[in-house]
């Protein structure tokens, strides 16, 4: 009986094997390439197989300080410029790897409408490199190892002024 049990265990825990292993994340929505996107030259992925969405894991991917420090940095260093016609969703998106550094940034830009806008370059470069510029990210983990993550942050803008931060 013990045979059988020992037999029954065996095989299943063989069948259990992660699927993000088996499956790498490649095709998944939301996976930005490495041809894709805006980075520097020495930024890597740690496992290129393994780019989860920020919201998975024990410890999901996070900026360190919490998002009350990131809207004050926001507050503290956006200048609007007077773009008081410049209003919708600005999403920058990028990878966070296993030691918190980020890259391949990917810029989204739409109206309150939802439809592909194009906003004035000085103001989305502005927003571009302060993103470009946090260091201070959580890697996402799974059982205390450090793994890759995507993340973004989408700015709500109205009349040029940054109403929103999310997630």
């Amino acid at each position: 009986m013990n045979k059988i049990l020992l037999g029954i265990l065996l095989c299943f825990s063989f069948t259990a094997c992660d699927y993000y292993v088996i499956n790498a994340h490649e095709n998944h929505v939301g996976v930005i390439g490495e041809k894709e996107g805006i980075s520097d030259d020495d930024f890597s992925v740690c496992f290129k197989e393994k780019i989860f969405p920020y919201y998975y894991g024990n410890n999901v991917a996070k900026y360190k300080s919490g998002k009350d420090s990131l809207r004050l940095y926001f507050d503290q260093n956006f200048d609007n410029k007077d773009y008081t016609g410049q209003s919708g969703y600005i999403t920058i998106r990028f990878i966070i790897n296993c030691k918190g550094e980020t890259g391949r940034f990917e810029i989204l830009q739409t109206g309150t409408d939802f439809k592909t806008k194009e906003f004035e370059p000085i103001l989305v470069d502005q927003l571009f490199k302060l993103v470009q510029n946090l260091e201070r990210w959580q890697a996402i983990k799974f059982h205390g190892d450090s793994f890759d993550s995507f993340f973004h942050l989408t700015f709500k803008i109205e009349n040029g002024q940054i109403v929103e931060i999310l997630p």
